[in-house]
Formats: structure tokens, C-alpha cells, sequence
């Protein structure tokens, strides 16, 4: 990835707590909570989801400036969600958390010289290593799929008469 390249997918990142922010701004605790089927998760769990999962993102990150090549550990996203209960997960401070996290790496990934992108991490599940340019844009990513899901959970939502 070019030096613009991942100056731009950087800018991306940076920007996602605003944009998960606003998909959420104004939504009532009904449509928070609101399950489009048993097993698929509410918004609420989505954006809880989300932070949780930056804070991998952002140790798997550190792992790769700090201590190359070591491994990480794997994290089960559907244990996760079912070992809290989600509608008593204040949504602020997860809205907090997860753009604290984002600020926080992004920063310190503004500050790496070039040769630092090349850095990685070893994930048990995967082959190759993760090299943390690849990080990033797993990250930015992840968001972006989640935002969608978050789009057509409301909209399932409102199809109920929400």
C-alpha cells in the first residue's frame, strides 16, 4: 500500500466514530433493542460489538508496534455478545469507548515511520502473518460491514411498525 494510500484509509478510520454515531443518533431504545430474527444481533449489541472489538484491533495493533511476531489471541464475537446483556449496556459510553480507542491508535499510527507498517502480529486462525497496515484496513472494514448491518436492522425495524 502506498504512503497516500494508507494515509487515506487512516483518514477513513479516523472518521468512524462519527459515522457510527450518527446511524445510531436518535434512535429510540425500542429500535436499539429491537432483534430482526433469534439469533441475529439487536443495534445496541452491534455498537457494543463494535468497541469491543477495537479494543482487539487497537492491542493487536500495539502488539504489532511493541512486540513483532507475537501472537494473539482470538476472540469469539458471538460469546462475547451473549456473555453481557445488551440492552443494559449504556450506549454513550460505548459510543465513547470505541471512538476513544479509534483517536487514541490513530494518532499513534500517524506518528510510525514508514518501515513500522510492515510490522505484524501472528493470529492462531490465519496462516499469514497480520501485517499491520493489513490491521488497519481489517478494521476500517469491519466498521463498514456493521454499519450495514445497523442500516438493515432499523429498517427491519421500522417494517414492524417501529
Amino acid at each position: 500500500m502506498s504512503p497516500a494510500d494508507r494515509a487515506a484509509l487512516l483518514l477513513s478510520y479516523a472518521h468512524g466514530p462519527a459515522q457510527l454515531r450518527e446511524i445510531v443518533a436518535g434512535l429510540s431504545a425500542e429500535a436499539l433493542d429491537f432483534r430482526p430474527a433469534p439469533a441475529a444481533w439487536t443495534i445496541r449489541e452491534v455498537v457494543v460489538h463494535l468497541a469491543e472489538a477495537e479494543l482487539h484491533g487497537y492491542l493487536r495493533a500495539r502488539f504489532a508496534m511493541a512486540q513483532e511476531g507475537v501472537t494473539i489471541l482470538p476472540f469469539d464475537q458471538d460469546a462475547w455478545v451473549a456473555s453481557f446483556a445488551g440492552a443494559d449496556q449504556p450506549l454513550e459510553e460505548v459510543l465513547d469507548l470505541f471512538r476513544l480507542l479509534r483517536e487514541l491508535l490513530a494518532r499513534q499510527l500517524r506518528a510510525l515511520p514508514e518501515p513500522a507498517w510492515s510490522r505484524s502480529v501472528r493470529h492462531p486462525e490465519l496462516e499469514a502473518p497480520l501485517i499491520l497496515e493489513a490491521l488497519l484496513a481489517r478494521y476500517e472494514n469491519h466498521l463498514k460491514v456493521h454499519l450495514a448491518q445497523i442500516a438493515r436492522t432499523h429498517r427491519a425495524w421500522q417494517g414492524q411498525g417501529g
